[in-house]
Parts: C-alpha cells; sequence; structure tokens
C-alpha cells in the first residue's frame, strides 16, 4: 500500500535516537465524523492520496506535541523529509522532467541529511541527561512494547506500547488502537510484497532487457536500473551532469521499452493479489484512515 511512509516519521527516529542508548533499536470538541465517511463500509474503500496521509501525519505530530509537553518535555513539529529516489521511483526513474531537475536525487539526499542533522527534537533528545532521557522516550513511546500486536507479513510477530504519546496520538485520531496498527503494520509490509512479485515476474524481466538495449544504444551499458543508480550512489567522484543525463536517458528508456507501463500493468495485477489475502486489514486500514481525516484537519487548522 502506498504511501506509507507518511505516519509518525520523527516519533519513530526519537525511538531508535532514544532506545540507541537504552538498548538495541529494532523495529474533544471534534465532531462525529461517520456521515462524512459513509462511503467508507467496504473493502472497496479508495486509498487515501499522498497529501490526504500527509494531513494525518502532521495531526498525529501535533497530537504527539501536546502529549510531550503536558509530560514536561519539548517536542517539534518538524518539516517532512523529500522522499527519497527508490520510494518515489523504486523500480525505474520514469520521469523524464524529474529526471532532468534531479538526476537520481543525489541533491535530494543531501536535503534529507540537512534537515537530519538540523532536528531539534534530535538534539533536545541528545541533550538530556541518561536519566532524563529515558523518561522521555518512555512518554514517547510507552515503558515497554506491550498492548498492541500484529503479525506482519514475512516479519513475524509486531509488539508496540498502547501507553505513551505516539499511541494516545493514534488513539485520538484512529479511536480503535489495536486495529489501527495491526492494519497499519501488515499493510505498510505488503508494498514490499508487491515489488518482490514484480521483479520476480518474468514480464519485468523481459521488459528490462529490452530497457538495456535501449540504456547501450545511448552509451549507457547498465544492464538494470539499480546498476545505473548505485553507479551515481558511489560519492563525490560522481559529476552531476553525467548523473543528469544518465537519468534522464533511463526515463526516455523506460518508457520507450514498454518498461514503465509493464511495471503499471504488474503493480495493479500482483497487488489485487497481495491485498487480496490481506482483504481485512487493507479494508480496515482504508475506513480508519477516511474516518480520521476530518479530526486530522480540524487539529491542523488548529495547528
Amino acid at each position: 500500500m502506498a504511501g506509507s511512509g507518511s505516519r509518525t516519521v520523527v516519533a519513530a527516529a526519537l525511538l531508535c535516537l532514544g532506545a540507541a542508548v537504552l538498548s538495541a533499536c529494532t523495529g474533544s470538541g471534534v465532531p462525529d465524523v461517520r456521515t462524512s465517511a459513509a462511503a467508507a463500509t467496504g473493502s472497496a474503500i479508495r486509498e487515501l492520496t499522498d497529501s490526504q496521509r500527509a494531513v494525518l501525519a502532521r495531526a498525529e505530530n501535533l497530537l504527539v506535541r501536546d502529549c510531550m509537553r503536558e509530560q514536561g518535555f519539548s517536542f517539534w513539529v518538524t518539516e517532512e523529509l523529500p522522499a527519497r529516489v527508490g520510494t518515489k521511483f523504486p523500480y525505474v526513474v520514469d520521469d523524464e522532467a524529474w529526471a532532468a531537475e534531479n538526476g537520481y536525487g543525489g541533491s535530494i539526499q543531501k536535503r534529507r541529511d540537512a534537515l537530519a542533522a538540523e532536528n531539534p527534537n534530535q538534539r533536545y533528545f541528545k541533550g538530556l541527561s541518561a536519566a532524563r532521557r529515558s523518561a522521555a522516550v518512555s512518554a514517547l513511546n510507552g515503558a515497554e512494547p506491550k498492548g498492541l500486536e500484529a503479525d506482519v507479513p514475512g516479519m513475524g510477530r509486531g509488539r508496540h506500547s498502547d501507553e505513551g504519546c505516539e499511541a494516545e496520538a493514534q488513539r485520538s485520531l484512529y479511536t480503535d488502537l489495536p486495529r489501527w496498527y495491526r492494519a497499519r503494520k501488515v499493510t505498510e509490509a505488503l508494498e514490499q510484497q508487491v515489488r518482490s512479485a514484480v521483479v520476480g515476474d518474468a514480464r519485468f524481466t523481459r521488459a528490462v532487457t529490452r530497457w538495456a538495449t535501449c540504456m547501450r544504444a545511448a552509451g549507457h551499458a547498465y544492464s538494470t536500473p539499480p546498476e545505473s543508480r548505485r553507479a551515481f550512489a558511489r560519492g563525490p567522484d560522481a559529476r552531476p551532469a553525467d548523473e543528469v543525463e544518465t537519468a534522464v536517458a533511463e526515463a526516455r528508456c523506460a518508457a520507450s521499452s514498454g518498461l514503465s507501463s509493464g511495471i503499471r500493468t504488474l503493480e495493479r495485477v500482483h497487488r489485487d493479489e497481495v491485498n487480496s489475502r490481506y482483504a481485512v486489514e487493507v479494508r480496515d486500514r482504508n475506513e480508519l484512515e477516511h474516518l480520521a481525516l476530518g479530526r486530522a484537519h480540524q487539529i491542523v487548522r488548529r495547528g
């Protein structure tokens, strides 16, 4: 399911930050909005758009901020990190205009790194004493991972605390926290299953072969899109002009070889197959997100 990256990114990052010190990091006044989600009553509910999920993520972070302040800690709602190239284009860069502007996203990665380095929450947590940091992590994530469980496809049993500001924020948004936790954890894992099915499909392999032939004719001897991407992720030796030229060629070849259109077909086929095996969780996530969206808009407007 797309758009999984819109969850509480800052809170998740702080979980790892705090846990790195403590242990290893593993893995009112709101009206009833049920009538606004009258269509959200079956498995055919449409997924939210990325921009709608961004509203949910911001609302969750605002709720976390307020909760942490009530617990005596500081928390800032920060700018969302721009998507990595691998998230935006998991198979092949196929947007020529984007490639002409960004190449393989080297400047985007630098922006991500800069935002992470400037993150006030990271600096705040690092500046706390060990005891205070432990208390802050517990306030954010709960004292221990129990209360919420989900059997995650390909990853085993996932667990999280049903206490702490992150859980409280999600409970405020989605109401049924255990149901939301299961639905989110399962559906986030499904995206990787879809991608694995696509790249394992013989039709994808044949399209990549045609893409590679096109790339060679354009002067770029790469057998697969990941190979071309890796060539420009090795450090400062890569020239930006060469990166842009290659990425533009990749996008053009993705179109002319049929790779881009083939991926869209294969994703639709394999996503339907995967989602049908987890229809309850897919339906639950879509329904809960639609029901939460009205609350989220009010929270964001309030700020």
